[in-house]
Formats: C-alpha cells, sequence, structure tokens
C-alpha cells in the first residue's frame, strides 16, 4: 500500500502513465501461468468410494450423497460470474463522461446504466436459481454479511477518491509535480496498514461492528475537515486520519464476513468482500469524477480568457492574475464537493455497518 503510489509514480515517469496498466498485462500472465503449473489439482479426500470417516471417531461409515457430493471436482459460477463483470463494466463505462461541460452523464449513460442495472437483476436471477452458483447462500446470516458488503462498498469509494483526487489537489491547488503528489499521498498510504493492524488487534475487545461503525465516522470527519481546508498543513493531518479510519474497518469486516458464513464459503465470502470495496473504488471514482468535472465545468463557462489584445501590459498581467484566482475558487469548489460527497459516503457506511449486529447475534 505504500510502496505501490511510488513505485507506480516512478514508472510514469519513465513509460509514461499508461505503461502502468500495460504492465498488469504480463504480470497477469506470469500469475496464470504459475497457478496452472504450481496449484495441485483436486483430489478426493476419502478412503473408500463407498466409505467416508466419521469426524467424532474415525470409524468408517456408509457415505451418503452429500459425501459423494464432495467428492466431486468443485464447479465454477462462470456464467454468473460474466453477468456480474457484464454489470460492473456497464455501470462504469456509463458515468464516464468525456464530455463534462455539456452534463454529469455522458449521452449514453442513462441506457449503459439502466442496462448495468438490468444486468446486475439478472445475476441476482441467475444466482437464485442456478445450480452452480458463485456463492451457496445456504448457512449464511445474510443481513450482518450484506451489511459487511455494503461498508466494504463505501470504504473502496472513499479510499480511491483519496488516490486519485489528493494527487489532483497536489498538482492543481498546492503546486506539486506528480511525485510531490505522490509523497503526500504517502501520508495516508502509510495511516492505512497501521490502521488495518490496529484494527485486527482490537477485535476482541471491542467487536466488529463498533470498530466498523468508529472506522467509518473517523474517516468521514476527515474527509469533512479535508473538504474545508485543502492546504497543505490541513492535509497533512487528515490525511493521516483518514488512512487510519479506513484501515481500522479492514480486519472487522474480514473477520465477520468469516464468521457468518459457513467454512467451505470462506474462500469465496472473502473474495466477495474484496470485489465489493473494487466496486466502490469503480463506481464512487467514476460518480464522483463525472460530478465535480461538471461542477468544474460550470463554475468556469462563463469565465473570460484574458487576451493581450487591446490592452496594456499592466492590465493584461492584471487579467491574468484574476483569471488564475477564478480558476483556483472553482478548483476549490469542485474539491470541496467531492470530499464532502466522500464524508457523506463514509457516513453511510458507518449506519449500514450498524446492521453488522452484536457478536452473539451471529456467532
Amino acid at each position: 500500500a505504500v510502496l505501490g503510489p511510488l513505485f507506480g509514480a516512478g514508472v510514469a515517469a519513465l513509460i509514461g502513465w499508461r505503461g502502468i496498466f500495460w504492465l498488469n498485462i504480463p504480470l497477469a500472465l506470469l500469475a496464470a501461468i504459475a497457478v496452472w503449473r504450481l496449484v495441485p489439482p483436486h483430489r478426493a479426500q476419502v478412503p473408500h468410494p463407498g466409505l467416508s470417516a466419521a469426524a467424532d471417531d474415525r470409524e468408517l461409515v456408509p457415505a451418503g450423497p452429500a459425501e459423494h457430493r464432495a467428492q466431486q471436482a468443485p464447479r465454477v459460477g462462470v456464467v454468473g460470474g460474466l453477468l456480474l463483470a457484464v454489470a460492473l463494466a456497464l455501470l462504469v463505462i456509463g458515468l464516464h463522461n468525456p464530455s463534462p461541460e455539456t452534463s454529469v452523464l455522458p449521452s449514453w449513460g442513462v441506457p449503459f446504466l439502466v442496462a448495468g442495472g438490468v444486468a446486475f437483476v439478472v445475476f441476482l436471477f441467475w444466482e437464485s436459481r442456478a445450480r452452480t452458483r458463485l456463492m451457496d447462500p445456504t448457512g449464511v446470516h445474510m443481513r450482518p454479511f450484506i451489511a459487511s458488503l455494503a461498508a466494504s462498498f463505501c470504504a473502496g469509494a472513499a479510499l480511491m477518491v483519496t488516490l486519485v483526487d489528493v494527487q489532483l489537489v497536489a498538482q492543481t491547488l498546492l503546486g506539486k509535480d506528480s511525485m510531490g503528489g505522490t509523497l503526500l499521498l504517502t501520508r495516508f498510504l502509510v495511516a492505512l496498514p497501521v490502521g488495518a493492524i490496529i484494527g485486527g488487534l482490537l477485535i476482541r475487545f471491542a467487536g466488529e461492528t463498533v470498530l466498523t461503525v468508529v472506522g467509518m465516522l473517523l474517516a468521514g470527519f476527515a474527509y469533512w475537515r479535508i473538504a474545508g481546508a485543502l492546504g497543505v498543513s490541513a492535509l497533512d493531518v487528515d490525511l493521516i486520519v483518514a488512512g487510519l479510519g479506513l484501515g481500522l474497518v479492514i480486519a472487522p469486516l474480514s473477520a465477520i464476513v468469516l464468521r457468518v458464513v459457513p467454512a467451505a464459503q470462506h474462500g469465496i465470502a472473502s473474495a466477495a468482500v474484496v470485489v465489493a470495496r473494487m466496486m466502490g473504488m469503480l463506481i464512487g471514482v467514476a460518480a464522483l469524477s463525472a460530478w465535480g468535472l461538471h461542477r468544474f465545468q460550470e463554475f468556469t463557462k462563463d469565465l473570460p480568457t484574458p487576451l493581450p489584445f487591446g490592452v496594456t501590459p499592466q492590465e493584461f498581467e492584471r487579467q491574468v492574475a484574476a483569471y488564475r484566482l477564478a480558476l483556483e475558487a472553482a478548483l476549490r469548489a469542485e474539491y470541496r464537493e467531492i470530499f464532502l460527497a466522500t464524508a457523506v459516503i463514509c457516513a453511510l457506511g458507518a449506519i449500514v455497518a450498524l446492521l453488522l449486529g452484536r457478536r452473539r447475534d451471529v456467532a
């Protein structure tokens, strides 16, 4: 978390920012080859096709239908995974607006968002009827499980907005280059794993719900302060507080998912938390960026561009100075709204976290 952005800044300086994305392709191929060559195939763990070992006294007893099903190689919910991927892709494309000066959403935005919503409904319908699902809901405490996914979504949105917009603030308002912006962001990135460790240590004393609510409220308070200041001195402290708050929720959300889901589903349940966080990162930053860019265009649409014709040099310099001040004011207003929206997202995450319940309710 700390070294990644620094590494990315170095790659961008050497081969351009697009190189960061191209770099993932050979890494993904290497990971796929490693999995293909090194991960052992599935093997049935039974002593005899018609017998299974009893867990209590280790005696051999006739195997029932459940044991025979367990011997089969696990299936993958390919259709469900593709439907979910299509839904997410449609939502992100619908929020991407290359012309924010005209509207918040692009001309294709509403149709794509509707199509994404429909695809997500189809995904849910498929998962409720399919024989092979991404996750079997049997034995799952759904309320805390869904609440943990929603809180992860909110945390992911706040995380990605921080990674993107702090860099923009540093380069547009504070006069820093890309490396300077990355170093400013490092305050947040150092605090994030520290908060995660603290959250893991405090689970047994405070419980998942309390830690998640406190973490989201702490992060929301930090973003509210950032929205009101947007200066280097304020960012120094508030980015640390935001990182600690968002880091604090990582371990509790993972822990409660493992506790409310049967052991056989732990892998896919843990992955669902990560996917929810990634969904928040993708959709959150796309939506807030579209809104922010549109608002900046609104703030500056009537701002006249100074020209050095027909005026004295002194008047031109005065107009340029006024123009720069107006641009800075528009940028501050844009970032203020984005960080205020991020604070609201964190507050919603804290409210959702209340549905995680008490430990004895889901034990």
